[in-house]
């Protein structure tokens, strides 16, 4: 069985290599990432792709040679050199918006997209990192304007991929899964104060794998949370 983790570098990402790199039928693990990684096993081939680049991004499918039978996204942004999350209209900044869409939604659409070919084998299946504030029906605070159209475009995309994919000869199982808040990067200086405690990558990346390696057909298209349930969309 051979892996793709997009955003191998990050937290969530990270952890959920180490899982797969234990697992005895793995027999390659094609890891991505836009920063310098040291190696962890011969089992890994590290891929050096920026989301934000759509250049880098297409690049992409000329770097894998095997068919690839599970798909993990767990690249994203929230906030960075174009800006924080906006907390009114005042803060509304085009170009950070624009970015935030580019890393979000059209970056792993478009890499799993170039993949396409090496994507339709027996037993695929295609997790992407969403969010629960992406989730239009479950929206009631507001706020947040890039990250959260960002990640409702990614799910509109994934539902629209499911859709599609179901008429492949092999087809392929693809969710959207909300991670739950945990420590990373991308959410560490915003659950400073936050009362409720927050997993550990290792926590979420456990569950996650979990998830991926018990995924049915008949959940493909759906906006699942770590244990399964739906969310809205």
């Amino acid at each position: 069985m051979n892996v793709m983790i997009v955003g191998a570098g990050g937290g969530i990402g990270r952890a959920l290599l180490e899982l797969y790199i234990r697992m005895p039928s793995v027999q390659r693990i094609y890891a991505t990432h836009h920063r310098s990684v040291s190696s962890y096993s011969s089992t890994v081939q590290w891929l050096r792709v920026d989301l934000g680049d759509p250049g880098s991004v297409a690049a992409l499918g000329q770097q894998v040679d095997q068919p690839i039978h599970r798909w993990v996204c767990c690249a994203g942004i929230l906030a960075g050199a174009h800006g924080q999350p906006e907390k009114t209209l005042r803060q509304l900044a085009a170009a950070k918006l624009q970015h935030d869409y580019q890393v979000n939604a059209v970056g792993p659409l478009s890499a799993f997209a170039a993949l396409a070919p090496r994507l339709r084998d027996t037993d695929m299946r295609a997790v992407f990192l969403s969010a629960q504030v992406g989730s239009i029906g479950d929206n009631r605070l507001g706020g947040w304007y890039g990250y959260r159209m960002s990640k409702a475009a990614l799910n509109m995309g994934i539902k629209c991929l499911a859709i599609e994919c179901s008429r492949w000869r092999s087809m392929p199982t693809i969710v959207a899964v909300h991670p739950g808040t945990t420590s990373t990067n991308l959410s560490r200086a915003f659950t400073k104060t936050r009362k409720e405690p927050v997993q550990s990558t290792a926590a979420c990346a456990a569950q996650l794998f979990e998830l991926v390696e018990s995924l049915l057909p008949e959940q493909s298209g759906q906006f699942l949370r770590l244990n399964g349930e739906s969310l809205p969309w």
